[in-house]
């Protein structure tokens, strides 16, 4: 079948803002208060036009809040409270600057429409006047030992400002194209030091460079300036944090294609030390500990209210600047907190280094396939193109040498470092006891874990298709794959989000396993029927017809009566397929199990010269209608098409020579 177009791995970045207030006193606000008698969008207008300053940010601690629900805002984003709220990020008064940052930040984080409506109101001027002011200033963060290392209100404005142009930045491209007419970028580089600017910061800033770095070679140029401070990150062995800023460095040299290529062994080196952790055995280790925390600050917190019903004459006659150091007390995050932040890092970390691999490791040529100019009734003479009669194949698609896509210096790595054994471990399910205590724990922390085995299935897919056999472990160790993947698909949750990067995996595993025949002489129908029953009962395109192509697979590595079950069921299958893709990969199989073998016997039995040639027709038809939803894909699809009306005329001769009805002319 014709190559498509394998796009890049999109980096995963959800966020946690950090400007937030915790959830129970959302909900009070936003169900209890008594502001929404007169709605509570219209009162926290009211407030920001307020001269007190008092005012400005109990209204911008109010819209904070609002953020949190879907409906509220986009009642914000009609109104002009953006517009309101902009110029105060280069407020005087620094309060009100650090609470409209984060206003905003959290704004920012509801959907990409959200951010190009904030682009719309010009938000972007008032920013970047304020983080100007941090690039011709000596400015560094000051920490408070006293208060668990928190930084001085000017960093912390700094960072929510940082992540609001990430946001910003990774949903508008308008806002990238400005960015780069500003002379920011090498400001912001020195804010990868984390030893001077801290982890959060440090952090936050390679998150944005990982998006403005993505197809914009005026960063790549800065970047190249600036090699060494990348080089350095990739050299970090400490805690989880570090890794993370580890596997960003790698991550936004990956997307400079000059140095994705000069230091590819250097950070799959880097990364591989972030890959060797078991992060399963880690959480186990510290699950415990945070619910022992937890009970231990909710007593603390039970404790500590009591007392202050005791002394509430004292708290009022206290000092405001005794109220201000006793509010960030209340504001420090806990011991669990901070667990819970680190297993985020270590997740996060592993995740980003799997999509790195995955990047590196891609074959740059597919990037350049684009069939939309296609015509109908032509094919490329490099699309593959198969000739029944001969069982050969024309083109140069279908016989692509294992493990020549990269350098023996990247595969020597892989290999050495074991990276794919790690891969794969980061590819296993979680416990159901684990899942059930981080999902009591944070339910962030299981998404995480969720969104890093996914990168890692779709990461060793990508290496199935890249090495050879002996490269992955051999036949034997990639059978095991195949088949513990199996039962987790079949017999796990019914999880789509897991299910595709899966279904994917095994079909370019089984595609290592076609000449090996014996590792496959114990299935039987029932283990069969399983697959066919997953076709059957899924709602996903994708995932089917990965299912599809591993059924075409499986037709040359089995017996003849499985085989026609398979062959019966793909036709079936394709009677009531309205996915013209799936349909393609369908009928890729189906063509696949007669490469090998004519199957008379089963050509006669489900006349399937007959049966072909009338989904041939809808087929061709389908391929028309879709095919603009198809884009890069239409090519392959042709050549699918045209590989069919060839079959279509193989089978009515074999059918003719095995005494079958009178050869009928193909549209």
């Amino acid at each position: 079948m014709g190559k498509t177009r394998k796009h890049k791995i999109q980096y995963s970045r959800k966020l946690n803002p950090l400007f937030t207030i915790n959830g129970s006193e959302s909900d009070d606000f936003l169900n209890n208060s008594s502001e929404i008698a007169i709605g509570p969008i219209e009162a926290v207008r009211d407030q920001l036009q307020n001269a007190n300053t008092e005012e400005k940010l109990n209204g911008l601690q109010s819209l904070a809040v609002l953020t949190a629900s879907k409906d509220k805002v986009a009642s914000i984003c009609q109104t002009d409270i953006v517009r309101i709220v902009g110029p105060f990020l280069c407020e005087k008064d620094v309060s009100v600057r650090n609470a409209a940052a984060g206003a905003l930040r959290n704004l920012s984080v509801a959907s990409s429409e959200v951010c190009d409506y904030l682009v719309e109101q010009d938000i972007l001027t008032p920013l970047f006047v304020m983080l100007q002011e941090y690039a011709v200033d000596d400015w560094k963060p000051k920490f408070d030992v006293n208060m668990c290392n928190q930084m001085d209100i000017r960093s912390d404005i700094f960072l929510q400002a940082i992540n609001l142009l990430w946001n910003l930045c990774e949903s508008a491209p308008y806002a990238v194209d400005t960015f780069n007419q500003t002379v920011l970028m090498e400001s912001f580089i020195r804010c990868l030091d984390f030893s001077v600017y801290g982890l959060d910061i440090a952090i936050s800033v390679a998150q944005f460079f990982l998006v403005v770095s993505e197809n914009n070679p005026k960063s790549w140029k800065v970047f190249n300036n600036y090699l060494p401070n990348f080089l350095r990150l990739l050299s970090l062995t400490g805690d989880y944090g570090q890794g993370y800023l580890c596997s960003l460095a790698a991550a936004i040299l990956t997307n400079v294609p000059a140095l994705a290529a000069s230091y590819s062994v250097t950070m799959l080196r880097a990364l591989a030390g972030v890959l060797k952790i078991n992060h399963q055995v880690v959480i186990s280790s510290v699950i415990a500990n945070i619910s022992n925390l937890s009970n231990l600050i909710s007593q603390s917190e039970t404790f500590e209210l009591e007392i202050k019903m005791d002394i509430t004459d004292d708290i009022l006659d206290e000092s405001e600047e005794a109220a201000a150091t006793r509010r960030r007390r209340q504001e420090l995050p806990t011991e669990a907190d901070i667990v819970v932040r680190d297993i985020g890092y270590l997740l996060d970390a592993q995740r980003v280094a799997a999509e790195v691999i995955t990047n590196l490791c891609s074959d740059e040529d597919d990037e350049n396939e684009d069939g939309n100019d296609i015509d109908d009734e032509s094919i490329s003479e490099n699309e593959c193109v198969v000739d029944y009669e001969s069982n050969e194949t024309s083109g140069s698609n279908l016989n692509l040498v294992e493990g020549d896509k990269f350098g023996f210096d990247v595969i020597d790595v892989i290999k050495s470092l074991s990276i794919v054994e790690q891969l794969w471990q980061r590819a296993q399910l979680l416990s159901d006891d684990l899942s059930n205590q981080l999902r009591e724990t944070d339910i962030n922390l299981l998404m995480k874990a969720k969104n890093l085995r996914i990168s890692s299935l779709l990461c060793l897919q990508n290496l199935c298709n890249c090495l050879t056999s002996e490269d992955l472990g051999g036949h034997n160790a990639i059978y095991s794959v195949w088949l513990e993947l199996g039962q987790q698909v079949f017999k796990g949750p019914r999880d789509y989000s897991i299910m595709e990067p899966s279904t994917s995996l095994m079909r370019s595993a089984l595609e290592h396993l076609k000449s090996h025949r014996e590792l496959f002489k114990q299935m039987a129908q029932n283990d069969l029927e399983l697959i066919l029953g997953g076709v059957k009962n899924c709602s996903m395109p994708e995932i089917r017809a990965n299912w599809l192509r591993m059924l075409g697979t499986l037709g040359c590595l089995l017996p003849e009566p499985l085989v026609k079950l398979i062959i019966s069921f793909i036709v079936e299958t394709c009677t009531h397929e309205e996915d013209v893709w799936t349909l393609s990969e369908a009928f890729d199989a189906l063509m696949d199990m007669f490469s090998d073998n004519d199957w008379p016997e089963i050509i006669m039995q489900i006349d399937l010269a007959k049966e072909v040639q009338k989904l041939e027709k809808t087929f061709r038809s389908k391929a028309r209608s879709q095919r603009k939803e198809l884009k890069e894909r239409y090519a392959a699809v042709q050549t699918v098409r045209a590989n069919l009306t060839r079959f279509v005329i193989y089978l009515e001769k074999e059918s003719m020579k095995l005494g079958g009805l009178p050869s009928s002319t193909t549209d």
